[in-house]
């Protein structure tokens, strides 16, 4: 070897030069099967835990969803993406079922009332598996006489194939609980009239449920439900709201929802003249707002114990339960703390009801202690559920905090002063406009949820209510 370095022969330089060209075709070649899953990890961690951002919807620049329009509009989209009659598209043969191990999930509608169901349908297909959520399928428990309503269900809803329905012939009421019918399935049962889902709710209820043998249900973190009103006034996310008492000249459009687009009150620190915050003033007027208190002297216009939240209670029968008045407070200030996104503000971890009771507006059971209760031995099954059942097995009801949903009202909160209550204001239509805004028309997720796994725990807490 010469001072000057070795040299490679001629020969052998083009030998490698070409070594190195198929090499790098061949690399080019792997990678663009990775669109296709060849090198992709599909673990993706379940929403809303660590670090995994929540899936938000794109911004609404894209046509409105035609649900909650005109449920006959005609889809130009040649591919298998959502269409307006069906859902998730026709390509049914997609989703593969539940595979050994993973949790097969159900949405449970106990369904009444078409002009509820119509917003949350929006959420239960955004939810579904097909298109990035947890949940299998929906079966709707039927709750109703109506035609209207059943007309609905049939043409509207079940036309999509995710969606099934179950009409129970005996046990009245509490025969929708027979819908249930597939012991290691869990079992998420919804109201009706659920206006509003985060998209990791499911997640926060059944992961729990999943992990813990010592829990019977576990419940979102619902917004108006009573004694968790209580939880949330506590918290300090309630906002001065007081009732518009006469009409305006220009009522807010049919699109709107947000709190910021609301007049200012003007009126007494107190509230409207011979308003009380106890519920028992009826509505002002059909479609009334309530308006924000933005007054500079926050001290005395601005003091929480004025104003209709002041009077709940921790009970699941307080007051808060017929008080219409405070379900009108509460909904407006979600409205004003979603559109600031500070949803946060409603949080906690598990908070363990220890058989106090709590209303089953949006909870998780396991399919097989619903079979092994029923029939239950008396009508209340909410009462029998949370509080009776559960104590005679020794396994808790908790709320999982990090999943919100919210709940629009309940009957004496509808039914307050021949109707002019809760139903006086226009709180339904801002959470449809809502939906129909940032929802419905985006159905496919963006961060897809995981499937939940049935695993051994490795750690057993002893005793029931030991957190997650």
């Amino acid at each position: 070897m010469s001072s000057r370095g070795f040299k490679i022969p001629l020969s052998m330089h083009w030998v490698a030069v070409y070594a190195f060209a198929l090499v790098s075709l061949f690399g080019v070649y792997l990678l663009s099967f990775s669109d296709i899953g060849y090198f992709r990890d599909d673990h993706t961690p379940v929403e809303g835990s660590q670090n995994v951002p929540v899936a938000q919807p794109p911004p609404a620049a894209v046509p409105l969803n035609p649900t909650l329009n005109s449920p006959n509009a005609p889809s130009t989209s040649t591919t298998p993406a959502y269409d307006s009659n069906k859902g998730a598209g026709d390509h049914v043969e997609t989703l593969d079922p539940p595979q050994p191990g993973q949790v097969k999930i159900v949405g449970l509608v106990f369904f009444g009332r078409r002009d509820l169901v119509r917003v949350l349908d929006c959420y239960l297909k955004r939810n579904l598996r097909i298109n990035g959520g947890l949940l299998d399928e929906v079966v709707f428990a039927i709750n109703t006489d109506i035609k209207e309503d059943l007309d609905y269900l049939n043409n509207e809803l079940l036309s999509f194939p995710y969606y099934r329905k179950f009409q129970a012939n005996e046990h009245g009421y509490l025969g929708q609980w027979l819908a249930v019918d597939e012991r290691d399935t869990i079992y998420v049962k919804i109201d009706d009239d659920v206006v509003f889902l985060e998209d990791h709710t499911i997640a926060s209820v059944v992961q729990p449920l999943v992990d813990n043998p010592s829990y019977f249900a576990v419940s979102a973190n619902v917004i108006n439900n009573p004694a968790l009103s209580w939880v949330h006034y506590h918290l300090g996310v309630f906002e001065p709201y007081w009732p518009e008492m006469k009409k305006p000249w220009s009522p807010s459009p049919e699109s709107s929802w947000r709190a910021s687009e609301l007049p200012s009150y003007k009126g007494p620190a107190d509230g409207p003249d011979g308003f009380k915050i106890d519920g028992s003033t009826p509505a002002p007027f059909p479609g009334h707002r309530w308006l924000p208190v933005r007054h500079k002297n926050k001290d005395e216009y601005e003091d929480p114990t004025k104003f209709p939240a002041a009077t709940l209670t921790y009970d699941a029968h307080g007051p808060s339960l017929d008080n219409w008045a405070t379900a009108a407070q509460l909904h407006y200030s979600f409205f004003q703390h979603l559109e600031n996104n500070e949803t946060s503000l409603y949080k906690f971890a598990i908070w363990d009801y220890h058989y106090a009771r709590i209303s089953i507006n949006f909870i998780a059971f396991r399919g097989g202690d619903i079979m092994d209760a029923y029939p239950f031995p008396h009508s209340d099954d909410e009462k029998f559920l949370t509080v009776e059942h559960s104590k005679k097995l020794g396994k808790h009801v908790v709320v999982a905090g990090d999943g919100l949903a919210v709940h629009y009202a309940f009957r004496p909160q509808r039914r307050a002063h021949d109707g002019h209550g809760i139903t006086d204001t226009d709180i339904l239509r801002r959470y449809t406009a809502y939906a129909k805004e940032l929802v419905c028309p985006f159905p496919k997720r963006e961060v897809k949820a995981s499937p939940l796994l049935r695993t051994e725990q490795k750690r057993r807490r002893k005793g029931p209510g030991r957190g997650r």
